[in-house]
C-alpha cells in the first residue's frame, strides 16, 4: 500500500530534502517571530523531528506571515507575505511532493514556461527568444498579467485545479490553511503603505513556497491553448512574450490571449494603451524581457537593470546604513559577483568599464566619510563621460581598487565565462 501524501511530506527525509532546497542565501531572513534561518539551522535535526511528529499527529499549525513591501521598478510596492522558517520548511516539502504529482500537467508547457522549473531560468527563456528570432519570428507581443497573484481566486484554484488531482485528501486542510494564513506586522507601515495590503487575502500569497508551483498549474490551460495554436510563447510566471513573423500575427495573438485569459478570469493590459502590452519589431524597437534587452543581434542587461545595480552599490556605500569598512567591501563583492553571475550569458562587457569606475567613485566617497586619508597623487580620476557636472572626478586608483579586494569587472567576467 502506497504512503499517503501527509506521510510523505512529514517524513524526516522529506523535510531534510526541503531544507536543502530552501532558499537560504539570506541568513537573516525571518518571519513575524524574528527567528532567522541562521537561528533555525542551529538545531535543525531536533526541529525537523519535532515538525515531523506534529504533522503526523495533525497538531502542526501554520503561523501568521510577516508583511513586507518590496519597491517595484516602475514605482510603488509589491506586497509579500513572509512565512516563519518552520512554515517555509513544511510548505517547501509539500511543494516538492506536488511537483511530482503535477509533473504530467506542467511538463506539457516544456519549452514555453521557464519560471519556477528545475534547471530552467531567465537564461533559458531569453535564449529561446533568440532561437525563435533566428527562425524568422522577428515581431513580438509583450505582455504581463494584471495583478496575477492578487487576482487568482484561491477557492477555484484549490477546488478546480489542485485538490481533484491529488491521490488522497490527507493534506487538503493543510493546503487550504497554507493559502489563507493571516498577515501580521503591517502596523509599522504608514497609511499609504498599508493600502498595498488591502484585499491581499484574495489571491495567491507572494512569498509562499507553494505559490510558484500553483501559478504554473493555474496557467497551464493558457499555455496549452496557445501551444495548440502553434504560437511561439515564452512565459516566465505572469510575464510573457509571443514571437511572430508579422505584426498582424501579433495582433491575432493578442486577441487569442484575451479570449483564453477571460475564461481564467485574468486580464492583460490593453494593446491600445501601448505601455505594458505592446507589439515590437525587435531589430528596430528592441525587446526587453526579464531585465534583458535583445536587439536582434546581441543580448545584454537592460539600461534599467544596470541602473538598479548602480543604485544598490550607492546604497551600500553611501546610504542610510553605515557599515564597517570590511562589511562595506564584502557587500560590494557579493553584489558585483551576484549580478555578473546572473547575467553572465549576456554581453556584460558593454557595462564593465562604467561599473568599475562607479564602484571606485562610490568607494572613495564612502571611505572619505571614515576619515580615510587620500592624497591627490594616489587618487584615480573618473573619465569625463562618467563624471557628474560640478562634482570632483576623484575616485580610487587602480592600485587602491586592487587592495580593496573587489575584482575588476572585466576580469571577473572572463573568469566566470571560463568556468561556464
Amino acid at each position: 500500500m502506497s504512503k499517503r501524501i501527509l506521510e510523505k511530506i512529514s517524513s524526516t527525509e522529506s523535510l531534510h530534502t526541503a531544507w536543502k532546497n530552501l532558499d537560504k542565501h539570506n541568513k537573516s531572513s525571518h518571519g513575524l517571530s524574528k527567528e532567522t534561518i541562521e537561528d533555525f539551522a542551529k538545531n535543525i535535526d531536533e526541529r525537523i523531528s519535532s515538525i515531523s511528529a506534529s504533522l503526523l499527529k495533525g497538531t502542526y499549525f501554520l503561523s501568521q506571515n510577516r508583511g513586507v513591501l518590496i519597491p517595484k521598478t516602475n514605482g510603488g510596492f509589491r506586497p509579500l507575505q513572509i512565512p516563519e522558517i518552520s512554515d517555509r520548511l513544511v510548505l517547501k516539502s509539500i511543494a516538492i511532493e506536488l511537483e511530482e504529482i503535477f509533473k504530467p500537467i506542467i511538463s506539457k508547457s516544456d519549452g514555453y514556461s521557464f519560471a519556477y522549473q528545475q534547471k530552467l531560468g531567465i537564461k533559458d527563456a531569453i535564449l529561446q527568444i533568440t532561437e525563435h528570432y533566428k527562425n524568422g519570428y522577428i515581431y513580438s507581443l509583450e505582455a504581463d498579467l494584471i495583478n496575477f497573484f492578487g487576482t487568482v481566486n484561491k477557492d477555484e484554484l484549490l477546488n478546480n485545479f489542485i485538490l481533484p488531482n491529488l491521490p488522497d485528501d490527507s493534506i487538503n486542510k493543510l493546503l487550504t490553511r497554507a493559502l489563507n494564513q493571516k498577515i501580521g506586522g503591517i502596523e509599522k507601515f504608514d497609511d499609504e503603505q498599508k493600502s498595498y495590503f488591502e484585499n491581499i487575502d484574495k489571491g495567491i500569497p507572494q512569498g509562499n513556497p507553494l505559490s510558484p508551483l500553483f501559478s504554473n498549474i493555474y496557467l497551464a490551460p493558457f499555455d496549452a491553448y496557445l501551444i495548440e495554436k502553434d504560437y511561439k510563447l515564452v512565459r516566465y510566471a505572469d510575464d510573457f512574450v509571443i514571437l511572430c513573423k508579422t505584426k498582424e500575427d501579433c495582433i491575432q495573438a493578442y486577441a487569442d490571449c484575451c479570449e483564453i485569459l477571460k475564461s481564467l478570469k485574468l486580464e492583460i493590459h490593453s494593446l491600445e494603451e501601448g505601455k505594458k502590452t505592446k507589439i515590437l519589431k525587435i531589430e528596430e524597437d528592441l525587446l526587453t524581457f526579464l531585465s534583458v534587452t535583445f536587439n536582434g543581434k546581441e543580448i545584454y542587461p537592460s539600461i534599467e537593470n544596470f541602473e538598479r545595480i548602480k543604485s544598490r552599490i550607492r546604497e551600500i556605500c553611501n546610504g542610510k546604513i553605515k557599515h564597517s569598512i570590511l562589511t562595506l567591501l564584502k557587500k560590494n563583492v557579493n553584489l558585483q559577483d551576484g549580478w555578473i553571475s546572473a547575467f553572465i550569458f549576456t554581453d556584460l562587457n558593454r557595462y564593465s568599464e562604467e561599473l568599475d569606475f562607479f564602484i571606485d567613485r562610490q568607494l572613495f566617497l564612502a571611505l572619505r566619510k571614515y576619515d580615510w586619508k587620500f592624497s591627490d597623487k594616489t587618487l584615480g580620476k573618473l573619465p569625463k563621460k562618467y563624471s557628474q557636472p560640478n562634482e570632483s572626478r576623484n575616485c580610487l586608483s587602480e592600485s587602491q581598487r586592487l587592495n580593496s579586494g573587489i575584482p575588476f569587472s572585466k576580469k571577473l567576467i572572463e573568469q566566470k565565462r571560463t568556468i561556464a
